[in-house]
């Protein structure tokens, strides 16, 4: 091979090499590939019993409907006995519970303040859409879980929130008609 060659074939392959190592260095290891993302509005907490994307919707009257994914991590299926809403001044806020408890069977997602009345709690007022509140959840065989949430609005142009009950601005009548989900 000629020197002309070989110093050809070099040069191409530096360039080569060099162009491949300077377009990864803008990524550095702050490439968003390797940062957590959580592309729901709604806060997470891990604990035997998980919560996901828990949130609390604004409805019609003023009231706000829990909502979240719950995922019972035990061997044994648990009762959600409670959920106790508290604002960001620490106050706590009247939450409206159903009249039957709600079971969460082991390893599988259960969803509150969907179409299930057993799952539905709202909070009366005091919870307005750009606060966080604090939620507690109380089971029958589990610690309780905190969840800082946020409260969303429900936009009549949007439909994310319309799986969520109390959208008519109505309590479902198999929700109780008073009292703190916690007692």
């Amino acid at each position: 091979m000629s020197s002309v060659r070989r110093r050809r074939l070099t040069a191409v392959s530096l360039t080569v090499v060099a162009g491949l190592t300077l377009t990864a260095c803008g990524t550095s290891f702050g490439a968003q590939t390797n940062q957590v993302y959580q592309p729901a509005v709604g806060a997470n907490e891990r604990g035997d019993v998980e919560s996901h994307n828990t949130l609390l919707v604004g409805n019609r009257d003023g009231s706000a409907t829990v909502s979240a994914g719950l995922v019972n991590n035990l061997d044994d299926e648990q009762t959600l006995t409670g959920v106790s809403v508290t604002d960001e001044q620490g106050e706590s806020l009247t939450v409206t519970k159903p009249k039957s408890p709600l079971s969460l069977p082991s390893k599988l997602l259960t969803t509150l303040g969907g179409e299930t009345p057993e799952s539905v709690f709202v909070v009366g007022e005091g919870a307005e859409p750009g606060d966080y509140v604090k939620v507690t959840f109380t089971f029958s065989d589990s610690p309780e879980l905190v969840v800082n949430a946020p409260v969303v609005a429900r936009a009549d142009h949007a439909a994310e929130y319309d799986d969520v009950a109390g959208g008519d601005g109505l309590v479902p009548n198999a929700v109780s008609g008073g009292g703190s989900a916690s007692e």
